[in-house]
């Protein structure tokens, strides 16, 4: 690892299994959410705070997935090359913000969401940071990063064509 940026080829994979996961499971459970719904279940229906809450950590999950496939993406490519510190924000928030709406719909008081809420906001100043700081990063990119994506195209391209 050079100057706090993730290099090796299992850091990148760390990653994209922890999207695939997330996915999976955020995906499940709003499909676990959906048959509480079809089944008519009462201790999902007729608790609006709980329902809330379960539907926030079902999309935050989801999308959050995503993110984190994307990143992945845009490294493998070499658009960005993300701090170590980014990258580890990223994942944990992607995480905690979910589970604390999780939490707080699991165990309530009345219309007022339980304890595990506080994830949620701990994760969503930790996602922000990491995707400021990839930005900031991208940006002041002095060696040209996307120039080298364009370029290896390029190559690619040429390589195809003397075939």
């Amino acid at each position: 690892m050079t100057e706090g940026r993730p290099t090796s080829e299992g850091a990148l994979r760390t990653v994209v299994a922890q999207a695939w996961i997330g996915l999976a499971a955020w995906m499940t459970f709003g499909l676990i959410l959906e048959g509480l719904i079809g089944f008519r279940s009462p201790t999902y229906l007729q608790d609006p705070t709980r329902r809330e809450l379960f539907r926030l950590a079902h999309a935050h999950g989801t999308v959050f997935g995503i993110l984190l496939l994307v990143a992945s993406l845009a490294q493998t490519v070499g658009m960005i090359a993300p701090p170590r510190a980014a990258v580890l924000s990223l994942r944990i928030g992607t995480v905690a913000m979910p589970a604390g709406f999780l939490l707080g719909g699991i165990w309530h008081y009345g219309t007022d969401p339980g304890p595990g809420i506080f994830l949620a906001p701990l994760g969503g100043l930790m996602i922000i940071f990491g995707v400021i700081t990839i930005a900031v990063s991208y940006l002041s990119a002095k060696d040209g990063t996307l120039g080298k994506v364009e370029s290896a195209a390029k190559n690619s391209e040429t390589e195809t064509k003397k075939k």
